[in-house]
């Protein structure tokens, strides 16, 4: 076969990939849809990107994000009907399919547990987590999410006399610099600040220890009956995640830029230094299928907490939470497309 041939059948097979994905918005009004994130968050970069570069009006959705304050708040505005799609903790989908729901996540939009500790003392704890014993924590309050990590992380290494402060999200620097405790679990930007801005010391990353790694820490949710009525929406607002995601990692630097637009309050060094740590916990999906062992790893988690009643069973399945058919999809799609 010539090379003439070959190229032919590249952009013919390409072609025949992309239809359904990418050339629906030349020929018809985009669609409507709406995202409700649960807050404003680094975490959610996918999102700000596959708005800011287009990605979603290549695929032939018009977006709108609101905010809901919380994951509960963004999961009910999914079942309430006034957003199309929430991206939260995906432990929200098997609590509703407890009570007979129909949600699914459909998409990562974190693929790892991006939880740091930070404190004052820069000894790091990666490798001696008992230097924690007798020492005060900083966490959400129960059941959140650094409260879950960090009573499991207790439990599992048998640290003693550990005492948990509970603050709000937001407040864990304050906490330790003021001397309420020792060291404090957070997120992007808090770790970041906590160090350029506090002086404080990064000593532990969830995402390092590979037993916590792939985690369906956020995730795209939505239900069966959407993706039944709107399955080119469904599939095109996929497809642009992924679209995102890949971008992340093949263009750190205008990430960044678009981060810091979004987070205009804080330095750029700080957003760049924030959105590496996160590329170099792989937080960012490199593909936006969400695996058994992601799903595994945070519903062990989630049961720890009692945000659900058992794991596993039909309620909390990865089979009947987690619908793969779109990000498969969108990969093949997104491959097809770098390979013209």
């Amino acid at each position: 076969m010539t090379m003439k041939h070959t190229f032919f059948r590249r952009t013919a097979l390409a072609a025949t990939l992309l239809a359904p994905f990418v050339y629906q918005g030349a020929f018809a009004a985009e669609t409507p849809v709406r995202i409700n994130q649960a807050f404003q968050s680094l975490l959610y970069l996918p999102l700000y990107i596959a708005q800011d570069k287009g990605f979603f009006k290549q695929q032939g959705v018009d977006v709108k994000i609101s905010t809901g304050g919380g994951g509960a708040q963004s999961w009910a505005a999914v079942i309430g009907g006034s957003a199309d799609f929430s991206i939260q903790d995906p432990v929200f989908v098997p609590k509703t399919r407890e009570n007979g729901g129909d949600g699914v996540v459909v998409a990562g939009v974190q693929n790892a547990p991006t939880i740091f500790v930070f404190g004052k003392d820069g000894t790091s704890l990666q490798q001696n987590l008992a230097y924690l014993s007798g020492k005060r924590v900083v966490t959400s309050p129960e059941p959140d999410t650094t409260w879950a990590f960090m009573s499991y992380l207790i439990k599992q290494q048998k640290l003693k006399d550990v005492k948990l402060v509970h603050v709000a999200i937001g407040n864990e620097i304050p906490a330790v610099a003021a001397g309420r405790a020792d060291y404090a679990l957070a997120a992007e930007p808090q770790v970041t600040m906590a160090e350029q801005q506090n002086g404080l010391h990064v000593v532990y990353s969830f995402s390092a220890d590979k037993s916590w790694y792939p985690f369906a820490f956020s995730s795209l949710t939505t239900t069966r009956q959407y993706i039944q009525k709107h399955p080119k929406a469904a599939q095109a607002v996929v497809t642009a995640f992924e679209q995102a995601s890949r971008y992340i990692y093949s263009h750190p630097d205008d990430a960044v830029t678009i981060a810091h637009h979004y987070f205009p309050a804080l330095p750029v060094d700080l957003v760049k230094k924030a959105v590496q740590r996160e590329i170099d916990a792989k937080g960012y999906p490199e593909n936006v299928l969400v695996t058994q062992k992601a799903w595994d790893n945070n519903m062990n988690i989630a049961l720890y907490a009692k945000n659900i009643k058992a794991y596993p069973s039909e309620a909390t399945s990865y089979k009947n939470n987690v619908d793969t058919t779109l990000a498969t999809k969108a990969k093949q799609a997104v491959d097809a497309m770098n390979a013209q």
